[in-house]
């Protein structure tokens, strides 16, 4: 059985627990629903140290196959998630983040502001998305698509 890591980057709710995350809730249930099992959710601050050692964390667990980040991805001073990503990543795939951004512009045309990362690091799905329920929602409808066959190919059953 496939395990994710939901990763949620926000300020507001790292230091209100109060404030529902409903863009991890979101990526929980949805990641769920395809039979993946949710290994640990975490909530960080939009600093670079905090975002960069729970990443760092989860890429050296063996059990981890999908790491999915919400919120910042966004053209903010504060949203650094896409270059704090971006130093792990050993095969980027741009596909994934392009079409997202694409397949929601006719929903939200401010969705081409999300500058979100795809790739694989020590054999494991690092993909950011942006921080509403509904970029969420749009960036896995996508990816619901790719992962059988991504997990495939990582786990060797696939020969290219």
């Amino acid at each position: 059985m496939k395990k994710f890591v939901s990763i949620t980057v926000s300020d507001s709710r790292y230091i209100n627990k109060n404030i529902p995350d409903l863009s991890g809730d979101t990526l929980i249930k949805s990641l769920s629903g395809l039979g993946l099992n949710l290994y640990e959710r975490v909530i960080v601050p939009d600093e670079k140290d905090e975002i960069h050692n729970a990443l760092d964390r989860f890429i050296s667990i063996q059990e981890v196959n999908l790491i999915v980040t919400t919120g910042g991805t966004g053209v903010s001073e504060r949203d650094i998630t896409p270059e704090v990503t971006k130093k792990f990543i050993e095969k980027d795939i741009p596909g994934i983040p392009e079409l997202i951004r694409s397949s929601s512009f006719e929903k939200l045309n401010t969705s081409v502001l999300y500058r979100g990362h795809c790739g694989i690091v020590k054999n494991k799905i690092l993909l950011n998305l942006p921080g509403s329920p509904g970029g969420v929602k749009d960036g896995l409808d996508i990816l619901k698509i790719l992962l059988p066959h991504m997990f495939e190919i990582l786990d060797g059953k696939q020969g290219h």
